[in-house]
């Protein structure tokens, strides 16, 4: 299987999955796909995390990328459990505060890593932008050498690395919001509601989240993809198709 489709396929199974088991599969019925709140839940982490698991089995490591994704979803799992301790039916009054600080994390966690790793080899801003898969890292880094330009460059990936922690600092703000608005209200509900209507919210939170704060996201990452295309082809000066890869 190439690269294209493992990326589709994760992405099917570690987003699309569990928003359509939880929507689809959370209530108490006589169906077969019935399943209840409790193992919904459960069925919809297993998918991610199994797909992490498989990964680091298959390839013998696992991406960066991936393994803030593997925390999120085991950090949805411990929320969860704590959610449904509360008394009677009813999940705990604080879980939206929980929920919420647990999706802002992550996004954190992750603008941090840039930050601090910077553009060195290895480091986040590698994984997600300055790829060896879109530019030609091995053609431009001998440039830079011949020519002693390695503090322009350093200077380059810096701020490319500021640039992306700062887009990822703007969404663990949104992501914080987000999972309040949905969350706040179940609390609120009847009691014997709460645990299918916890499920339902973290549902959409997942796809509303990709809609509202991914697609932005994902338009800054490209916009600072561009500014490192053109940023080192004026320090290199390289023609651009020495600066992507072909």
């Amino acid at each position: 299987m190439d690269k294209a489709s493992k990326s589709l396929l994760n992405v099917l199974l570690s987003v699309l999955a569990p928003v359509l088991i939880l929507d689809n599969c959370s209530a108490t019925g006589d169906k077969f796909w019935h399943l209840g709140t409790t193992w919904a839940m459960v069925v919809a982490l297993a998918l991610p995390i199994g797909c992490g698991i498989y990964s680091l089995i298959t390839e013998r490591k696992i991406e960066a990328m991936t393994a803030f994704g593997l925390l999120g979803t085991i950090l949805t799992g411990v929320v969860t459990i704590y959610a449904n301790t509360g008394e009677a039916l009813a999940i705990r009054p604080d879980t939206p505060w929980w929920y919420a600080a647990k999706e802002a994390i992550i996004a954190l966690l992750l603008a941090g890593a840039m930050l601090v790793s910077g553009g060195k080899e290895g480091s986040m801003l590698r994984a997600c932008i300055y790829s060896d898969a879109i530019f030609d890292i091995r053609r431009i880094e001998s440039t830079v050498a011949e020519k002693n330009l390695q503090s322009g460059y350093n200077s380059v990936l810096k701020r490319a690395a500021l640039m992306t922690s700062g887009s990822l600092f703007f969404s663990a703000i949104l992501n914080f919001a987000l999972a309040l608005y949905f969350l706040l209200p179940v609390p609120d509900m009847p009691a014997a509601e709460q645990a299918e209507q916890y499920n339902y919210a973290v549902s959409k939170m997942t796809w509303m989240g990709y809609l509202i704060i991914g697609v932005p996201l994902l338009a800054t990452l490209f916009l600072v993809m561009r500014y490192l295309g053109r940023a080192l082809q004026q320090l290199t000066t390289l023609p651009e198709e020495q600066i992507y890869m072909k």
